[in-house]
């Protein structure tokens, strides 16, 4: 048996899972309450410390940052010394870490659980109960290295994850007759498994066999313990059967995740939106149960997205005085589409269950508080909601990256030797380079309309530019046929492209619809002259930030729409409406033509921003922040 990591050590009072009998219940049998392109790599030496530990600001301008820098009410900033009899006492050498983070009265215990959707890891299950933990076989995720942030020992907090184990499905090319080997196939937040991947026969998981997951996963870097979704009929003595296990996911991305990126569905006959929002409670009260299981009083409770709307909610009615962190790294939509949400009041009063809800743009907490206000009837504005039970904070943290660890990934020598493969590849040429999803958000039919555009008004790039357009797998389930006919009109868009300006030897729009390795993606990251995001709605842009952690040599500039919550963060880059075609397609030519002592100091200022505002010291402010809101709620304030 492995020996517990060193965080469990830190905290002897918190019993691992394996000894904990109630762990292994399934939710169903545990105390009831009532009756959101993942990174490779990330390790616990990825990240470097800060100079101060945690930050008391997010930067030295932080007055740029802090939109609402005025929101909290004036603290005293000399705090006094916990007597002998406060809580905060019995961890006294952990809190000594934390001095800078102002705790004055507030009893914290010092652990933070990160509830999020599904699990940071992918896992593979063989029936004879063996189980093999790896990465996510994705680039880019600001969430989860905010997660591997805070496991790190670089943080002060103790940290824990509670996430849902994903679709486990037998493996494709199963070389056993018997069908002995299962593997679990995780996908990202936000992607839908094809019909062939969710229909899946049924699986029995033993208690065994459970048992041993639990143990690895808690003893991985990133410390998570398992919820284990099921009807109740099949959670058996000896185990549990797992089926129909996309279910859990169909409320969040059918209805959530295409009403926060302005699109609605028609209506239907009302069953299967009342059965998709039966099992969406469902989901989220396992959550609850299973964070109620290990929770402490003065943990901190991290809530990650719009699959778990529910749960601040849900805690907050099993523990009163719980302290909750809300965090949305997708867009929040206007009032006038919240208003036409099924179930609006319970998704909202879902959030504001919590003490300080976190979004990434300004515009976002406007629509939020607009969309309380209207619905609820609450008093509301940009800074916080006042609901019937207690006053909830809103703020602005926009989600960084790790400048750390991308550098070292960036400039491995791998990365080199792909480079250096492409830059002979596309010698002579201009590279536009776009990493985005096959979906009406991603915005590819736009760019690719913008780059015929640029083309046609300035003659002098044909033969000499090229967009190189990844494409990534549509974020959102498609009931209707519209990502078919979407995908269809994209290629037409390039084929038509390719007929006027392309030749036997040239290739002005190449199309890659593949999942890149690492080492090509930071690859075509560097490689890029411009890189240009044409969405027209998201809520944040990981891959924007990465390319210009990648253009520390080169400065190559970067188009970005308005439409994206990454864009309000980046003041120096060349921000568009991607509607406005000819207006992206002069920004493409001005991009490819900028002097080079703009350029530099274009790159200059926004890498600046990007080190200043790093997944670190984001997720710092964020629990700095909550803090603060938990000394005015002390001081009667």
């Amino acid at each position: 048996m492995s020996h517990p990591p060193p965080s469990a050590q830190r905290h002897p009072t918190r019993p691992a899972i394996q000894q904990r009998s109630e762990s292994l219940l399934p939710p169903h049998e545990s105390n009831s309450i009532t009756s959101i392109p993942v990174t490779p790599g990330i390790s616990q030496g990825t990240y470097g410390k800060c100079p101060s530990g945690v930050p008391t600001s997010r930067h030295p301008h932080a007055a740029r940052q802090e939109y609402f820098s005025g929101q909290l009410d004036p603290v005293n900033e000399a705090q006094p010394q916990p007597s002998p009899a406060s809580p905060l006492c019995a961890r006294l050498p952990l809190i000594s870490r934390l001095s800078q983070l102002q705790l004055g009265d507030v009893a914290l215990s010092g652990t933070v659980l990160s509830a999020t959707f599904p699990l940071p890891q992918s896992i593979q299950y063989r029936q004879e109960g063996t189980w093999k933990l790896s990465e996510q076989a994705r680039h880019c995720s600001a969430h989860l290295d905010s997660l591997a942030y805070l496991s790190s020992e670089e943080c002060p907090w103790d940290h824990r994850v509670i996430a849902w184990t994903g679709e486990i499905n037998r493996a494709s090319g199963d070389v056993s007759p018997s069908d002995n080997e299962l593997k679990a196939s995780i996908s990202a937040p936000g992607h839908t498994l094809s019909d062939e991947e969710a229909i899946t026969k049924e699986i029995f998981v033993t208690n065994e066999s459970k048992a041993k997951l639990e143990e690895m996963l808690d003893s991985s870097p990133i410390r998570t313990l398992p919820v284990w979704l099921a009807d109740e009929r099949d959670v058996t003595r000896d185990g549990i059967r797992l089926k129909q296990q996309s279910r859990w996911r169909r409320y969040a991305e059918h209805d959530l995740h295409a009403l926060f990126h302005y699109k609605q569905h028609p209506p239907t006959d009302g069953r299967k939106a009342e059965s998709r929002w039966d099992d969406y409670r469902r989901m989220n009260k396992a959550y609850a149960d299973r964070i109620c299981q290990i929770y402490q009083p003065g943990d901190i409770v991290v809530v990650h997205g719009y699959y778990l709307m529910l749960l601040p909610e849900l805690l907050r009615l099993h523990h009163s005085d719980i302290h909750i962190i809300f965090y949305l790294e997708s867009s929040f939509p206007t009032s006038e589409l919240v208003r036409c949400l099924h179930r609006r009041e319970q998704i909202l009063n879902g959030m504001l269950g919590s003490n300080l809800v976190c979004f990434q743009a300004f515009h976002y907490a406007q629509h939020f508080a607009n969309s309380c206000a209207r619905i609820l009837g609450y008093s509301a504005n940009s800074k916080w909601v006042e609901t019937t039970k207690a006053r909830v904070h809103v703020s602005i943290i926009p989600l960084g990256i790790s400048i750390s660890k991308i550098t070292s990934l960036a400039f491995a020598e791998s990365v080199d030797k792909k480079y250096k493969e492409l830059r002979q590849l596309f010698k002579g040429t201009k590279v536009i380079i776009g990493c985005d999803p096959m979906d009406q958000f991603g915005g590819v039919d736009k760019k690719l309309q913008a780059f015929d555009c640029f083309l046609d008004r300035y003659p002098k790039w044909q033969q000499k530019a090229v967009l190189l357009q990844v494409t990534n797998p549509a974020t959102m389930k498609d009931d209707d046929g519209e990502s078919i006919a979407f995908a269809r009109r994209v290629n037409q868009l390039a084929d038509a492209i390719n007929q006027d300006y392309g030749s036997l030897d040239f290739t002005p729009v190449q199309m890659h619809a593949q999942n890149l390795s690492q080492d090509e993606y930071f690859a075509l990251l560097r490689l890029g002259d411009v890189a240009i995001n044409t969405c027209i709605r998201e809520g944040m842009s990981t891959t924007s930030l990465e390319y210009i952690a990648c253009q520390r040599d080169s400065h190559a500039p970067l188009i970005i729409s308005e439409f994206s919550g990454t864009a309000s963060n980046l003041e120096e880059a060349i921000r568009i409406n991607p509607w406005d075609v000819f207006h992206v397609a002069d920004q493409i030519n001005e991009a490819l033509t900028l002097a080079p002592e703009r350029r530099n100091y274009m790159h200059k200022a926004l890498y600046k921003r990007v080190v200043e505002d790093n997944v670190e010291i984001c997720v710092n402010s964020m629990l700095r922040r909550l803090i603060k809101v938990l000394r005015l709620r002390e001081s009667g304030h």
